[in-house]
């Protein structure tokens, strides 16, 4: 997603505001709190991992610190409307929309985006456009852009955007994690296999990756492989995947008719 920020200090609006630096070619961050803003960067790591829980507490916290925070609100609203949490969705748009820091063009953007889902309207694949436009070096750009194919149904177009993204991320890996399951959503296997398989060689030490490959082997029906991709998950974060892992392995029993012979889990 996106990559931690060098952090320079700039009178903005009357008060000192925390952002990238101007010639950076990532879009600008802006916020009144530095330690926000470390939080920030903190979040969308975790967020990268896919660990879910320690992202969110992550946000929560850098609006404790400034619940101004743009960025913050536009991701946990977004977060909210593809996780189906309207009322979520709704208090964290607000936020955003209402937001009084002098923000960046590519922030209004992102607010105008915002302004267009409070409205009940979801086509917002132009403003992904104009940000790729606008910062064409930065992962972010195709995230966003890769929202908004996703709200549209547009899972081909969000494979060809994600292939863009690897080409130029200075980390991919989340973005192979995210061209698995869109191949997994047309029903090309042995491509969503092989994105799997690079996201584990390029990220091995995160537990999602394993997480990742257990689910395509669901998708595939290979039960006893998905409960040891699973397994390897969880012994690396204890957080991860054990629910996953009993489903996978009755699923195993009930479809071969025999018990799951495991040696500990």
């Amino acid at each position: 997603m996106k990559k931690l920020f060098v952090l320079i200090m700039l009178l903005s609006a009357g008060i000192m505001a925390y952002t990238q630096p101007v010639k950076a070619k990532l879009m600008p961050v802006t916020t009144n709190s530095r330690s926000a803003l470390s939080l920030y960067s903190q979040a969308v790591k975790y967020f990268d991992d896919v660990n879910l829980n320690k992202a969110l507490e992550t946000f929560k916290k850098a609006l404790d610190q400034d619940p101004d925070f743009f960025m913050v609100n536009y991701q946990l609203a977004f977060y909210s409307l593809l996780n189906q949490l309207p009322d979520d969705f709704n208090n964290y748009a607000d936020a955003a929309i209402n937001c009084k820091a002098r923000l960046s063009d590519a922030e209004e953007l992102l607010k105008s985006a915002i302004v267009r889902l409070k409205q009940g309207r979801t086509a917002l694949t132009d403003v992904g456009e104009k940000l790729m436009e606008m910062y064409p070096e930065d992962p972010n750009s195709y995230n966003n852009m890769i929202y908004y194919q996703s709200l549209a149904g547009d899972t081909k177009g969000t494979v060809e955007t994600i292939k863009k993204a690897i080409s130029i991320a200075g980390n991919p890996a989340p973005f192979y994690n995210q061209l698995g399951y869109a191949y997994i959503s047309l029903k090309m296997a042995d491509e969503a296999e092989a994105a799997f398989d690079k996201y584990i060689e390029l990220d091995p030490e995160n537990p999602n990756v394993y997480d990742s490959k257990g689910d395509y082997y669901m998708y595939i029906r290979e039960y006893f492989k998905a409960y040891n991709s699973y397994m390897k998950a969880n012994s690396l974060d204890r957080s991860f995947s054990r629910d996953k892992a009993e489903a996978a392995k009755r699923l195993y029993e009930q479809t071969e008719g025999k018990k799951m012979n495991i040696i500990s889990i």
